[in-house]
């Protein structure tokens, strides 16, 4: 499955400063009202001069229906014709991408600790909540796409060197 995400780990990465919190923003896990309201951005090299960092890690199945959803509506596409195609392995997106795959983009550019946090986290950062009218038309859940990030939202509220969590879950992509 890794290589077929080769357009996210190719991309940007970005980790934002919000008051005292540093925080890395992922799509469909608060990252326009995150991008929206931070203070600083760190982008790729200069993310290594972060102390600490924490990740918010939504729900797998609230995040998939909700990225299909989105790429659907940015796309102007069909929801369940979206779904078809991602069910069958013809497309892959960042908006639906495991939250496991954003956390091995992190890794390119930091080797330090981050903390896994609930998506209701949030709330602690700021009242803003640039999407909350967005409405989602339901889609089946696919194991593949959700079963690692269950294993990591198992551990919200713990720390972690960035790496030794992406070992630790590197085979259930497979």
């Amino acid at each position: 499955m890794l290589t077929h995400w080769n357009k996210l780990l190719n991309t940007d990465c970005t980790v934002v400063d919000i008051g005292p919190h540093t925080v890395y923003p992922i799509f469909r896990v608060g990252f326009t009202t995150l991008s929206s309201v931070c203070e600083r951005k760190y982008v790729n090299k200069q993310i290594a001069e972060c102390k600490h960092i924490d990740v918010m890690i939504r729900d797998p199945g609230d995040r998939f229906v909700s990225g299909i959803n989105e790429y659907s509506r940015q796309n102007n596409l069909d929801v369940e014709e979206t779904w078809k195609l991602v069910e069958q392995g013809k497309l892959v997106d960042r908006h639906f991408a495991p939250q496991y795959m954003w956390l091995l983009h992190l890794y390119k550019f930091y080797k330090g600790t981050v903390t896994i946090l609930p998506f209701d986290h949030i709330k602690q950062i700021t009242s803003v909540h640039e999407r909350k009218d967005d409405i989602n038309e339901p889609v089946p859940l696919l194991k593949s796409f959700l079963n690692v990030d269950h294993a990591i939202v198992e551990h919200y509220n713990e720390t972690f060197e960035l790496g030794i969590l992406i070992e630790r879950y590197r085979n259930v992509l497979s």
